[in-house]
């Protein structure tokens, strides 16, 4: 076995190391084809045959676009290097395919009834919080403080924290009334108050404090009563 060191060997190994400390991100696509043609050519420099494929395609997208027919009529390349160049565009297009689409936006009526949903379980008051993005997503909802079976105090910062954690765009705070009514007490309306405006002086808009109860729920931002607070 030829025990000489092969002469890009330095060279290969540098650019290895630079994808394994940074990936593409900071790699020209001249780079980036001399590392996808080191395992279709294994003792030969890579780099004239990655400037003649960028001279003649402009960049990496071009080249993962161009016809294997015409990948293998390059310079230095054969069919090996041409199939592995033509892999990039159906890889990519399979792996793109394959992502999960982003979940739709849910109406206020399914909020609810998820919110609902996770209170209905609950023997003690609850103090609960949902995150919306933008466009209506829920990035995310728990219970933030329990009380005993009449009373809960809810930590306002604890909600500014949870809502800043979840990048919310805006806020629906709930809670329940076990074995009472939903009927929102006079610390329910102050509370929710103070709640809007904590959240309002960091960008974050209160939606809604939905309350629950023996008798059903009752959601604040549709009652005439409170609806300033969320205006």
């Amino acid at each position: 076995m030829d025990n000489k060191k092969y002469p890009h060997s330095d060279h290969r190994q540098r650019v290895r190391a630079q994808f394994r400390k940074s990936g593409c991100e900071n790699m020209p696509d001249l780079a980036i084809l001399e590392l996808l043609l080191f395992y279709a050519i294994p003792r030969r420099d890579t780099k004239p045959a990655a400037a003649l494929l960028i001279e003649k395609y402009g960049s990496l997208r071009g080249v993962a676009e161009a016809p294997i027919e015409e990948l293998e009529k390059i310079e230095g390349l054969g069919e090996s290097s041409a199939l592995l160049l033509s892999t990039l565009r159906e890889i990519s297009k399979r792996i793109e395919g394959k992502k999960e689409a982003p979940a739709a936006p849910l109406s206020h009526d399914e909020i609810t009834g998820k919110i609902l949903g996770d209170l209905s379980a609950c023997k003690n008051e609850v103090f609960y919080v949902a995150c919306l993005d933008p466009v209506g997503r829920m990035t995310g909802g728990k219970a933030i403080c329990e009380g005993g079976e009449g009373e809960v105090t809810a930590d306002k910062r604890a909600i500014l924290e949870y809502a800043f954690l979840q990048d919310a765009d805006s806020v629906i705070i709930a809670h329940n009334h076990p074995g009472a009514p939903a009927a929102p007490s006079g610390s329910d309306a102050e509370l929710t108050r103070e709640t809007a405006k904590l959240l309002a002086e960091t960008g974050i808009k209160l939606a809604d404090h939905i309350i629950t109860g023996t008798d059903g729920y009752i959601s604040l931002a549709a009652t005439e009563k409170f609806a300033d607070i969320f205006r």
